[in-house]
């Protein structure tokens, strides 16, 4: 994996709750597209997605970018690959210190699409300014999506954009959730062994026994957009049977 033409070229999407005020172009799938196709003309191998969907920009302990940063510890990144320079995300300390010291220490090669930046062609005086910029945009919307949320959740909208597992949306209507019944069972499952006194620990060795598909393998296998399930099917762990039991969904 040491060789450059081995390494994954790493596509990274990311959209929070911020970004989603944007419209269809910043959605998942419109990231996606246009990180492909630029791969594609650009002569970019090994590719693989990576999403994070529903991650805020100003924190950085997101699932699909800290596997990135693990899988290019390892040097098994070549390059990073965003829509925009925000996708990485909304602090400029952090930002500036991946830009200026951190990718080049991992050898991995960051290019941030639409805002011409490439860190094999040098970093432009304007980036910090990109960063600053992005780092306030992140803080001025969060007053204005708080206030949107509190109007949804005193009208009874749901306040999440992806419904948890064991629902759905409505097909007749986006903004309302119904129970997803193939979901539902395990949902169902999970907290009647937690009243006959199981804990996650313990139900999470039944599921997995049991071969019980994962709330990430089940959502894979109807076609929902997120990242790729676990190499180790049914691997149930404590932390998601105790999320699951503690929402109040």
């Amino acid at each position: 994996m040491n060789k450059q033409s081995e390494k994954i070229t790493a596509l990274y999407c990311r959209l929070s709750r911020d970004d989603e005020q944007e419209g269809t172009s910043g959605s998942i799938k419109n990231q996606q597209s246009i990180l492909e196709k630029y791969a594609k003309d650009n002569g970019f191998k090994n590719t693989r997605i990576f999403v994070d969907d529903g991650w805020s920009g100003t924190t950085f302990a997101r699932p699909a970018f800290t596997e990135i940063m693990e899988l290019a510890e390892k040097g098994m990144i070549g390059t990073l690959i965003v829509k925009d320079h925000s996708r990485l995300g909304r602090n400029r300390l952090v930002v500036g210190q991946l830009l200026e010291e951190g990718f080049d220490s991992l050898g991995v090669r960051y290019i941030a699409i639409m805002d011409n930046i490439d860190t094999a062609k040098g970093i432009s005086d304007l980036v910090p300014m990109q960063d600053l910029f992005n780092e306030w945009h992140a803080k001025n919307t969060s007053q204005k999506v708080r206030n949107v949320f509190k109007n949804k959740g005193m009208s009874g909208v749901p306040l999440t954009t992806n419904p948890p597992f064991g629902y759905m949306k409505n097909p007749d209507n986006t903004k309302e959730w119904i129970i997803d019944e193939e979901a539902a069972k395990t949902v169902r499952q999970i907290f009647a062994l937690c009243v006959e006194g199981l804990g996650p620990t313990q139900i999470a060795k039944r599921l997995k026994a049991a071969k019980v598909l994962t709330p990430t393998e089940y959502w894979v296998s109807i076609g929902r957009n997120c990242s790729k399930p676990p190499t180790v099917p049914y691997n149930w762990c404590a932390d998601t049977v105790a999320n699951i039991l503690s929402k109040q969904e």
